[in-house]
């Protein structure tokens, strides 16, 4: 009988430690950054929304053609399809768009990529391939750029996040 309760006491200790490397998994990924904190699922959609109805398009990389930008104060923001390639020229008819892309020429790294999870993105084959493992819907999740360190990126991109809805007037 002391067997049986050790070995169930072990499998729920066990349970509740594999529920708690979930949840620390989002802050503890060494390639990307849960921010859903700062920048909640709606003010993502808010600065996708303002991007695509008062920006223009401009190419910024090889990837993409005519991605929608706006050009903030001191700094530029592009949005990448969700699709990934599968919408090369960034037509919001062929499909959405989960990544705002900042660009400061003037910071170190001039880069700063966040994603959005929606509910069923893991279930959709077109866009399930573009969400790095381990990541959850309904979050917003700061990419690590190259080589850069996240920590530094996650402290720097507030200062971005904060532009931007004082620009648009999200608050």
């Amino acid at each position: 009988m002391k067997s049986i309760l050790g070995f169930i006491i072990i499998i729920i200790l066990g349970c509740c430690s594999d529920n708690d490397k979930d949840d620390k998994n989002d802050n503890t990924s060494n390639e990307y950054r849960d921010i859903t904190k700062n920048l909640s699922i709606q003010e993502f959609e808010a600065i996708k929304t303002f991007i695509l109805e008062n920006g223009d398009q401009q190419t910024y990389c090889n990837m993409y053609n005519n991605n929608p930008h706006y050009s903030f104060i001191g700094f530029e923001a592009y949005l990448n399809p969700e699709i990934g390639q599968g919408n090369i020229n960034c037509d919001p008819e062929i499909s959405d768009f989960n990544e705002i892309v900042i660009r400061d020429q003037n910071a170190d790294p001039q880069y700063y990529h966040i994603l959005i999870v929606r509910q069923g993105d893991l279930e959709n084959k077109e866009i399930f391939f573009t969400v790095p493992a381990g990541m959850k819907e309904e979050k917003v999740y700061l990419l690590k750029y190259y080589e850069y360190d996240l920590d530094l990126m996650e402290s720097k991109i507030y200062v971005y996040i904060e532009l931007i809805n004082n620009e648009i007037n999200i608050y």
